[in-house]
């Protein structure tokens, strides 16, 4: 596992960066399309756009909640076998950063979930 990160850490690097800023960028896409809040995390009905839209935020949603648990040892990982070998720390707290970024993207689509069970109630 050591040998398999040092030598592919870019690639491992630029995979992260673009699933971590593609989920951000999709979760405020969607935490401000109201209208499509009301297919998040049910079956999908409609197959319009923001029917398709909240089935895939259903299922990032629920990809990126196991990566909140499972994401910090693969980083503390990697952190400790590249600070051994060479110097990434830049890239490293960009990925922390993006991290935090993330549990934050998936706390707002619980929130969604809770928002839209109020508002049935009511």
């Amino acid at each position: 596992m050591k040998n398999y990160i040092i030598k592919n850490w870019r690639i491992l690097f630029n995979i992260q960066i673009t699933g971590f800023t593609l989920f951000i960028i999709l979760t405020v896409i969607y935490y401000w399309n109201t209208s499509a809040h009301a297919s998040f995390n049910r079956n999908i009905e409609i197959t319009d756009l923001q029917g398709i839209l909240s089935l895939i935020m259903t299922y990032l949603f629920v990809f990126f909640s196991v990566i909140t648990l499972v994401y910090p040892f693969l980083l503390f990982m990697q952190a400790y076998f590249i600070w051994k070998e060479n110097s990434g720390g830049k890239e490293l707290i960009l990925l922390s950063f993006l991290y935090l970024l993330s549990i934050i993207s998936v706390f707002a689509l619980f929130t969604i979930n809770s928002a839209q069970a109020i508002k049935g109630i009511e």
